[in-house]
């Protein structure tokens, strides 16, 4: 027979064994609660609608007021910068004087994403610098990246409207989100939504248009005037041929720095420095092409660069 003593022992441990269960059981279904709740909020993160209106929309509206165009703004934007702090000024102007409005837009680290509109008024003079032709839904564009983490822009024409939109920081803003920016624009008068979720385009390198090539006047010289504005040269590329005598007629529209100075090449070897000393001077340079080939000019900091090809 088994002694009294010996029954509570048996007891005792049957029910610390029980106490032990219950305790095990207990932290299982607590982790599970966690677990469960985890996935709730994960859920209806994901649940959260990747559109909304945009939050900057009646700050621009009230700017708009003064602007002779209609403002736009952009539907996608990386989820990194604040659309709620837009900073938009109209205190700056297009290449020409043209009234400019520019949407900034900011990280907690400040970078910046520069939104600027203007209607040009030379629009074919006003060129990206050292830029590439690029397939928009807006028809053609100009993109132009710098080499490492340096600046990207992008150049598009919605309607009248010329629009730039551009940033120092490409670890933040790729080329495709870039142009997927540009692609979105839209009138904040619509109170444009705004996308966190996109497909990113593709780009598409766009055929440069033809060079301008130089008439022969009836002095049976190649006479041409090459201008320089913010933007770069125009014509940025033109052909000459060789062998007859050229004149070129070298002059600045608007602030151009250090696009003044001008090395032209007019072969392999030779080239020639002309330098504007105001801009209501003009540069009045003569040569005959002797080489054929594809020359490059530029400024004297090489920011502004165009193409002379002399053919046979």
């Amino acid at each position: 027979m088994i002694s009294t003593k010996t029954a509570r022992l048996y007891r005792n441990r049957r029910e610390a064994s029980s106490v032990r269960r219950n305790w095990k059981w207990l932290a299982v279904a607590g982790c599970l609660a966690v677990g469960l709740a985890i996935a709730g909020v994960v859920l209806l993160a994901n649940q959260q609608p990747s559109e909304a209106e945009a939050p900057e929309a009646g700050k621009v509206l009230d700017v708009q007021a003064q602007m002779p165009f209609q403002v736009l703004i952009p539907a996608y934007l990386p989820r990194p910068f604040n659309r709620a702090k837009a900073e938009i000024s109209v205190d700056q102007t297009g290449p020409g004087g043209e009234p400019m409005v520019q949407i900034a837009y900011r990280t907690r680290d400040e970078t910046t994403l520069f939104v600027r509109q203007w209607v040009p008024v030379n629009p074919d003079k006003e060129i990206l610098a050292g830029s590439r032709p690029i397939q928009t839904k807006w028809g053609r564009g100009l993109l132009l990246t710098q080499g490492g983490e340096g600046m990207i822009a992008l150049w598009l024409d919605i309607g009248p409207l010329r629009v730039s939109v551009y940033t120092e920081n490409t670890r933040l803003v790729s080329r495709e989100q870039l142009l997927n920016i540009g692609e979105t624009m839209g009138p904040a008068s619509n109170i444009q939504v705004f996308s966190f979720s996109l497909e990113q385009p593709h780009i598409k390198d766009m055929a440069p248009p033809p060079p301008f090539e130089v008439k022969v006047n009836d002095a049976g010289i190649q006479e041409f005037t090459l201008v320089v504005t913010p933007g770069g040269y125009s014509p940025t590329r033109f052909v000459v041929r060789k062998g007859i005598p050229a004149r070129m007629t070298f002059r600045a529209l608007g602030n151009v720095g250090s696009g003044m100075t001008l090395i032209f090449a007019t072969n392999s070897t030779t080239s020639e420095a002309l330098t504007l000393k105001s801009l209501d001077d003009k540069q009045v340079f003569e040569f005959t092409p002797s080489e054929a080939g594809s020359f490059e000019f530029f400024c004297s900091h090489r920011m502004y660069r165009g193409i002379m090809t002399v053919v046979e």
